[in-house]
């Protein structure tokens, strides 16, 4: 008997990971994917930002290149902003995986501490569906979009 609910719930927690992969290519909200496209320009101001900075430097014209130091502040600064931004909207979307991995760790270390051994199997697979969820929703957000000083580097793993 025992085997056969341990053998249910792990086909459970299956179907859940399943279901939180279809939940995971689901469109971002609006603002986010607003949010998106506003950091991908403001990173190509800062890229041409950065190039006409080179390009007055190289011709020793130092006060232009002031300026253009000036501008560059200012796109790192809409980056920053923009992404300060990005985060806030994107919260309807990560919260409930964070939510969710909560969750599922808390009942794990219940489970663990009470040695509840077939319990601790299926918190396990609640767990691992849940990050993997946070996971595919980080990087839909935040996704090739590099970081909020404005350079453009690999995503920041979840921590």
């Amino acid at each position: 008997m025992t085997r056969r609910v341990t053998l249910l719930s792990i086909m459970s927690a299956a179907a859940c990971i399943i279901a939180g992969q279809a939940a995971a290519q689901t469109a971002l909200p609006a603002n986010v994917q607003a949010d998106r496209a506003a950091i991908q320009q403001d990173q190509t101001t800062v890229q041409n930002a950065v190039q006409q900075l080179q390009a007055d430097e190289a011709a020793g014209n130092a006060a232009a290149a002031a300026a253009d130091r000036t501008a560059l502040r200012l796109a790192r600064m809409k980056v920053a902003q923009d992404f300060g931004q990005l985060h806030q909207d994107a919260q309807v979307v990560l919260t409930p995986d964070q939510v969710a991995l909560t969750s599922g760790l808390t009942r794990l270390y219940s489970d663990q501490v009470a040695g509840n051994v077939s319990a601790v199997q299926i918190d396990q697979a609640a767990v691992t569906a849940a990050e993997g969820q946070l996971r595919s929703d980080r990087e839909a957000v935040f996704g090739g979009l590099g970081s909020p000083d404005g350079h453009r580097h690999g995503m920041h793993k979840p921590g």
